[in-house]
C-alpha cells in the first residue's frame, strides 16, 4: 500500500515525458520536411541559375595537334552547362581515356570557369608489332599508330613482341627501353635495337654500316665498353665490317664484307703498333678487335645485316611532323571556345 503514490508519481512522470518527447518529434519532422521543401526548391533554382552557367574553359595542353575546343567537347564541357553539374574527378577520367593524355587535372573556379590541364605521352621510340608502327612512352605505353608513309625519327624497337603472353612481351618492351637509354648514353645514333625470342639485343645505328650484337641485356655496359675499343681498332676499317660481336669478356669478334678484312686489319694494326697485335692491350686491359677479326668464322647466332628490318631503314628519310614536336609543350593555359551542345550533336 506504501508504494501505490510512487507508482502513481512514476507513470505521472512518464506521461509528461512521452508528451515531451512527441513534441520534439513532431518539431524535427516538420523543420526536415521544411528543410526539405526549401532544399527541393533552392537546389534547382541555384543549379540552374545563369549566374553560374559555365562561361570560361582555360585550358593548358602541351599537345598542339588537339584544339582546345575539341578538349572541352572530350570532357563534355558545354555553353548550357551549369558549374554545379561539372564533375573534375569523372573529366579527368574521360580524358585518360584517350590514349596520348598521360594525365589530366580538372578544377572549377566558382562562379563559372573551369580549367583544365592536359600533358601528353612522349614518344622516346618507336616499337614495331605485327607489321604496324607505334609511338611509345618511356614507361612502355603504345599510344599511337604511326602512318606507313610519316615514320617518326626515333629509334625502333622490333623482336620484343616474340612472346605469347602479354606481360611477357611488356617485359620485353620494358627491358628494350632500359637498354636503349643505356645506348643513347652513349651519344650512339641509334636506328633501331632489335631483341631475339632468346633475348639476344642487336644495335643498328645510323653510323655502322655493321650490325652490332649486344647479347645478352644484362651486359649492355660491358658490350657498349667492348664496341668502343673495336670502332677505335677498325678506324677507317669501320666500313668493311658486317657483324661485330661484342657479347663477350676476353675477345670482339667481327665478320667482314669479304675475306680481305683480316689482313687489311693485321696491316693496319702492324703500322700502328710496329706489329705488335695482341688478343689483350696491356695498357687498357681491353679487348683488342684486330686479333679476334673472323672473316670465315662468324660468331654464333650472328645475323647479316641484310637482315635489318626495312622500316627503321627508311626511319631517318621521313621525319615525324609528331615526333619534331616533343620538345615543344605549349605555353600557359589560354582560353578555349566552349562548344555548343547543338553543334556537337550536327557534327557527331
Amino acid at each position: 500500500m506504501r508504494l501505490r503514490p510512487q507508482v502513481r508519481k512514476l507513470k505521472a512522470s512518464l506521461a509528461t515525458w512521452s508528451r515531451v518527447a512527441l513534441l520534439a518529434l513532431s518539431t524535427i519532422v516538420v523543420l526536415a520536411a521544411g528543410t526539405w521543401t526549401a532544399v527541393a526548391h533552392v537546389v534547382p533554382y541555384v543549379t540552374t541559375n545563369e549566374y553560374f552557367r559555365l562561361r570560361s574553359v582555360r585550358i593548358a595542353c602541351d599537345e598542339p595537334a588537339v584544339e582546345p575546343r575539341a578538349l572541352a567537347e572530350m570532357a563534355g564541357l558545354y555553353d548550357d552547362t551549369s558549374l554545379w553539374q561539372v564533375d573534375p574527378a569523372a573529366i579527368e577520367g574521360k580524358l585518360r581515356e584517350q590514349s596520348w593524355v598521360h594525365e589530366a587535372h580538372v578544377s572549377r573556379r566558382f562562379p563559372w570557369q573551369v580549367s583544365m590541364k592536359v600533358s601528353r605521352r612522349r614518344a622516346v621510340a618507336a616499337a614495331v608489332t605485327d607489321g604496324r608502327v607505334y609511338l611509345v612512352d618511356r614507361q612502355g605505353a603504345l599510344f599511337r599508330e604511326v602512318a606507313g608513309d610519316a615514320a617518326p625519327d626515333l629509334p625502333y624497337l622490333s623482336g620484343w613482341d616474340q612472346a605469347s603472353v602479354h606481360a611477357e612481351r611488356a617485359a620485353r618492351l620494358l627491358t628494350m627501353l632500359r637498354a636503349l637509354e643505356k645506348v643513347l648514353a652513349r651519344s650512339w645514333d641509334v636506328s633501331e635495337l632489335h631483341m631475339d625470342a632468346d633475348g639476344t639485343l642487336w644495335l643498328f645505328a645510323a653510323s655502322l654500316k655493321a650490325s652490332v650484337r649486344l647479347g645478352d641485356v644484362a651486359r649492355v655496359e660491358t658490350a657498349l665498353d667492348n664496341l668502343r675499343v673495336a670502332i677505335s681498332e677498325l678506324g677507317p676499317l669501320a666500313d668493311r665490317a658486317r657483324v661485330i660481336d661484342v657479347d663477350y669478356k676476353d675477345r670482339i669478334v667481327i665478320r667482314g664484307a669479304d675475306d680481305k678484312l683480316p689482313a687489311l686489319l693485321a696491316a693496319q694494326a702492324e703500322r700502328a703498333e710496329g706489329g705488335a697485335a695482341a688478343m689483350m692491350r696491356p695498357d687498357s686491359g681491353k679487348p683488342s678487335a684486330a686479333a679476334a677479326v673472323r672473316a670465315d668464322k662468324p660468331s654464333a647466332g650472328a645475323r647479316p645485316a641484310a637482315s635489318k628490318p626495312s622500316a627503321a631503314a627508311t626511319r631517318a628519310e621521313k621525319p615525324s611532323a609528331a615526333a619534331t614536336r616533343t620538345d615543344k609543350p605549349s605555353a600557359a593555359a589560354t582560353p578555349a571556345a566552349i562548344p555548343s551542345k547543338e553543334r556537337a550533336a550536327r557534327h557527331g
